[in-house]
């Protein structure tokens, strides 16, 4: 079955061009489509350079930042509408993702199966991740899990493989969140519709080049819109 992997970016020229030989490495067959919210460092122009030896690469260049979220709901919609694919994956950038877990991923895959990566279950490590990380992540997930209740160990990371029907309702989902927590709306959308959601264990690695672009008020911000989310779905 054909696969789109959907990777957002914002100054990840450096990886990119680590990351994208990888992926094709690991699975030729896949298609990836890069979302590049016009980047400063070029992103773009690495991803059209590297598109001269790999035909399966596309791009989509956005105006400006608008959010990993939003960044990824515009890759679907631009794979739905342009590639005939059967199993859509998100993934960052930045090595946090590894590639190699990619086939497993797509093994799993079923119609009404989310299969996602999860740092918290057996056999899962995190590298390199300072302790206030690892603190906030917990809470995180522990907030997202109370206020929506949704059936899964870790809600914030987002190395995620979806159907096309599953897909198909993102893309027609009206979002109130742009940013990372638009994975735990997307989540909450599917759970509500009746997906079933297995976890597999993951090797997640600190980024390496690059900053992180989290900061604490996104993170105040994303949990306020947690109830705004559930509230979306109970009107």
């Amino acid at each position: 079955m054909k696969t789109v992997i959907i990777i957002p970016t914002y100054n990840e020229r450096d990886n990119i061009k680590e990351l994208i030989p990888a992926i094709f490495f690991i699975i030729p067959q896949a298609v990836v489509v890069i979302v590049d919210d016009n980047s400063p460092d070029a992103t773009s122009a690495e991803v059209w350079r590297l598109k001269k030896k790999y035909s399966n690469l596309h791009l989509v260049k956005r105006k400006k930042k608008a959010g990993r979220g939003s960044a990824v709901i515009e890759g679907f919609k631009y794979a739905h509408e342009h590639i005939n694919a059967q199993i859509y994956i998100e993934m960052d950038a930045d090595f946090s993702h590894d590639p190699k877990e990619l086939a497993q991923l797509i093994k799993l895959s079923k119609p009404k199966t989310i299969v996602l990566a999860s740092r918290y279950v057996a056999g899962s490590k995190i590298i390199n991740w300072p302790i206030s990380r690892r603190l906030t992540s917990h809470l995180a997930n522990f907030l997202i899990r109370f206020v929506l209740g949704i059936p899964i160990k870790d809600n914030t990371n987002g190395l995620r493989c979806y159907s096309k029907e599953a897909v198909h309702l993102l893309i027609n989902r009206r979002f109130i969140t742009q940013g990372h927590v638009l994975l735990s709306e997307s989540a909450y959308l599917l759970y509500k519709n009746g997906f079933r959601y297995v976890e597999i264990s993951t090797i997640f690695r600190n980024r390496i080049i690059g900053q992180s672009n989290a900061t604490i008020s996104e993170f105040i911000n994303a949990l306020k819109d947690l109830f705004r989310i559930k509230k979306s779905f109970n009107i």
